[in-house]
């Protein structure tokens, strides 16, 4: 399945507007999506549509690649006719961009008369029930180019979830309610497919790992970190869950997963926090405690940025520096580590009966989500903030991140809202992008 989104790009005029714009228009605007729109294949009409011949080929065009979205230009003003076409001929999207009107001069005519026509056409589309978008702005106008950027990210995101298949490696820890979900539901606003593993199968495929391929991947963890402390038979058992995860996830098909990660598997002496790290770094999303809702945060935020993301509870505020404490067991990736606080691979900060990362992570500009399943409707749980320097001071995993409410507020409307306690943090302000995504896919956004 091809899952990169697909646009179209035409530029458009109607009547006898001067064609000496549209045509420069045509062809820096056309160089500048090659250039800055990364996230979709464009299909380019490579002639000016003034015609309703020149329109109807181009549908044909986009007809045969199958678009999802169409980016309209306006070369100059442009009637209704041929937005409404687009729209009522290929079912799809169509994203009316109208730049600003060159410099006037006293003793000239008009040359584009864009915000015009793109008010009009959108009326028209809105009368006709077609799904329309208007950026307003030349391609040097941050404001614009920002909005575009983020509506093509939201569409080429909704268009990667649809057949998203996500893995359940077990179902929920013991009296984690919380991470109960709705797999119809999900299905139905998301698009994602779900299918179980029992973890037996995790456990026997963990024996029948070559012992070379353990021994070789023990003294690349040794000759990393200082293995001392681990308990015997905890980093054998890390290296072989290492390899039978992916071993599993590969065969399975999953693009992400949750895993039950206790009791069981603690009962085993392979609780799995340090793996997951690991895997994270290399592209597989494995979602702890079995949290399904904000796994499907992670799924977006990895959608958006390729970044790896970090499961984590909210444990504690500090109302004088205005920062929330994020802290888990121990799953962090390596690359969100904080290497001026020092890393280390140790046994289970709780359970004592596997292994995790002890460490605190990096500082930067960071997007707090979870989607939340409330009264059987899905709500989208954002947080904007900055990850501060932030000295470890317990075993796990930590970080503190600053916002701009008032701490204390958002703790009491997290709770006063129902929203539950795991956060999916990545490393970017993607915040304005993932309520993109939220609209699309008609999901309320708590944004504290």
């Amino acid at each position: 399945m091809n899952k990169k989104l697909k646009v179209g790009f035409i530029t458009t005029l109607s009547g006898r507007w001067p064609r000496e714009l549209p045509q420069q228009r045509l062809e820096e605007y056309g160089s500048w999506i090659d250039e800055n729109i990364q996230t979709a294949d464009i299909i380019k009409y490579n002639e000016i549509a003034d015609t309703p011949a020149h329109v109807s080929q181009a549908i044909e065009q986009f007809k045969t690649a199958s678009v999802d979205a169409v980016i309209m230009l306006y070369g100059a003003f442009t009637g209704d006719d041929v937005s409404c076409a687009l729209a009522d001929e290929l079912g799809v999207p169509i994203i009316l961009w109208a730049p600003y009107e060159p410099p006037f001069e006293r003793d000239t005519r008009l040359y584009a008369n864009a915000l015009v026509a793109a008010t009009m056409n959108s009326a028209a589309m809105h009368r006709i029930n077609r799904t329309c978008y208007v950026i307003y702005g030349d391609k040097e106008d941050e404001r614009a180019v920002t909005k575009l950027k983020n509506l093509i990210k939201a569409y080429a995101t909704v268009k990667k979830l649809k057949g998203t298949m996500f893995g359940l490696f077990g179902y929920r820890p013991t009296a984690f309610y919380n991470c109960a979900f709705d797999e119809s539901l999900i299905r139905r606003v998301f698009g994602i497919r779900m299918e179980e593993t029992e973890l037996k199968v995790i456990f026997d495929r963990m024996e029948q790992i070559s012992f070379h391929k353990i021994e070789e991947d023990m003294r690349k963890l040794t000759s990393a970190f200082d293995v001392d402390t681990l308990p015997e038979k905890h980093l054998e058992n890390h290296s072989r869950l290492y390899f039978a995860m992916k071993e599993v996830l590969a065969e399975q098909g999953y693009d992400f997963a949750t895993i039950k990660c206790w009791p069981e598997m603690g009962n085993l002496k392979t609780t799995p926090c340090a793996v997951l790290g690991r895997l994270a770094d290399e592209g597989m999303s494995v979602i702890c405690e079995g949290d399904v809702d904000a796994g499907l945060a992670t799924i977006v935020q990895r959608y958006i940025t390729g970044l790896p993301t970090f499961i984590t509870d909210m444990i504690n505020i500090d109302e004088h520096k205005n920062t929330l404490t994020y802290w888990h067991c121990g799953n962090a990736a390596l690359s969100l580590m904080n290497s001026n606080d020092g890393v280390s691979l140790c046994n289970h900060p709780l359970a004592g009966q596997g292994t995790a990362f002890y460490g605190s992570l990096k500082p930067g500009k960071v997007t707090v989500a979870r989607f939340c399943n409330i009264g059987g409707v899905y709500k989208l749980f954002l947080l904007r903030g900055e990850a501060v320097e932030t000295h470890r001071n317990t075993k796990g995993v930590m970080t503190n991140v600053k916002i701009k409410a008032p701490v204390r507020e958002v703790v009491e409307r997290i709770i006063e809202e129902g929203i539950a306690h795991h956060y999916s943090i990545v490393w970017q302000d993607i915040a304005d992008e993932m309520i993109a995504v939220a609209k699309l896919l008609h999901i309320e956004v708590i944004e504290m």
